[in-house]
């Protein structure tokens, strides 16, 4: 399968799908001008991405293959966490309508609405079918091959060794690695911690992180990069952040692990659209 193809396919399926409706003889946008262009950027790097897997799967060896199937990976929920932004920026945006007009809205709405779920639902199972096919594969032999003809005669063949699979760090390797990891990616937040009381506060995060529910490294760090930043409130089931709360609740997201992925990416989103973060709406 040509992964990035099919995305391309998806992306000019959900365009055909009106993206402005006619409420009470006046044209509403469904999405603005600005969200189309953030959706169309995203896509292209999402179908960049599948291409750079298309080119491994092609040729069945990667330089990377562990380290491109964890971008794939990453990326799975992106379109999603990129929905919810909008979605919150509509209620922003569409808050001044009456409540017949928004009914009317919703209704007209839900063609494209429905379109935009289906495209997300679909590049998020590529994504992650192409990830797995790139993490099956070998890694690349850097150096050329020798093509001078053999001036003794050539041994024969052996049985060629398979490639180890990466060795895949457990949930404790990530925990002691946690202060590491935050003084590269969050600097500036955790700065005030000395090595110990920084391993201490990472492990009561990681800590709480898998008592929620979450199995894996990516979903564990994401959790304590996310606590330290706006505080363990946050992340609390019961929040009153409501677009927090409707994705750690909502089990039709996925998995926990799935749901702080889904949550960390939506929270970089509503960074990049200067959407506030610990507000209630």
């Amino acid at each position: 399968m040509a992964f990035a193809n099919r995305i391309s396919d998806l992306s000019r399926t959900l365009a055909q799908y009106p993206t402005t409706v006619t409420v009470m003889g006046n044209k509403v946008a469904v999405r603005t001008n600005e969200q189309l262009a953030t959706l169309s950027a995203e896509t292209t790097k999402l179908e960049a991405l599948a291409a750079e897997g298309d080119t491994a799967i092609a040729s069945g060896t990667c330089k990377d293959p562990a380290g491109l199937s964890t971008r794939l990976e990453f990326n799975t929920s992106q379109i999603s966490s990129l929905l919810t932004a909008f979605a919150a920026q509509d209620s922003e945006r569409l808050k001044s309508m009456s409540i017949i007009s928004k009914q009317k809205f919703d209704a007209y709405a839900k063609n494209r609405m429905s379109a935009e779920k289906r495209f997300a639902d679909e590049v998020s199972t590529l994504l992650t079918q192409e990830a797995k096919a790139v993490s099956g594969l070998g890694k690349s032999d850097t150096e050329k091959p020798d093509t001078k003809p053999a001036s003794t005669p050539k041994p024969t063949p052996e049985e060629p060794v398979k490639p180890q699979p990466p060795t895949i760090p457990t949930l404790q390797d990530t925990i002691i690695t946690l202060p590491g990891y935050l003084r590269s990616t969050i600097p500036e937040i955790v700065k005030k911690y000395d090595d110990t009381a920084l391993l201490t506060q990472s492990k009561i995060y990681a800590d709480a992180a898998i008592k929620l529910g979450a199995n894996s490294n990516e979903a564990v760090r994401s959790y304590v990069v996310m606590a330290f930043t706006y505080g363990p409130e946050f992340l609390d089931p019961g929040t009153k952040i409501t677009w927090v709360n409707d994705i750690l609740n909502n089990s039709q997201l996925g998995t926990i692990d799935q749901r702080i992925l889904i949550l960390r990416n939506a929270v970089e989103m509503r960074r990049k659209l200067d959407l506030p973060i610990l507000d209630a709406a």
